[in-house]
């Protein structure tokens, strides 16, 4: 399969790995422990979640472009104005909740046997509509031009 667009491609893997970042800020500073430790004046470590995020990662990329190809999000017809964009986006957020779920279930109930954090699977595709709506708008207006 070929991908039209494999900028728009790249951007939005960049982008799910912005979106990885901004989550483990939030769950970082969250956290009652950051702050016992001395907040944002304790000594930068190699963080202990970094396998947490890597893995998150995997599972976002995997869903986002699985939706994108699906509902064909790489074509330069999907950026081409903002509205279309955003509507695309939206489309491929909606096949892309829906992977995710699956995902989170089939992991649970197939391997891991623990719970789902519903309300980290929440803030994760809250972010992502958010951000990549952005992205996909900005990068129809200003990416396609390079």
């Amino acid at each position: 399969m070929e991908i039209p667009d494999s900028q728009l491609l790249a951007g939005d893997l960049l982008f799910i790995l912005v979106i990885n970042f901004l989550l483990q800020i939030a769950n970082d500073v969250g956290d009652p422990s950051f702050w016992l430790s001395g907040g944002f004046s304790q000594p930068v470590t190699m963080p202990v979640t970094l396998l947490a995020v890597v893995v998150r990662d995997s599972k976002m990329s995997i869903s986002w472009v699985l939706s994108a190809l699906w509902n064909r999000g790489y074509s330069s017809s999907s950026v081409a104005d903002d509205e279309t964009a955003a509507k695309k986006t939206l489309q491929i957020w909606i096949d892309y909740c829906s992977i995710r779920i699956l995902m989170e279930l089939g992991l649970s109930l197939l391997i891991t046997h623990s719970p789902i954090g519903g309300w980290f699977l929440f803030r994760e595709v809250w972010y992502a509509a958010l951000v990549m709506t952005f992205f996909r708008i900005c990068y129809g207006r200003y990416g396609m031009k390079f």
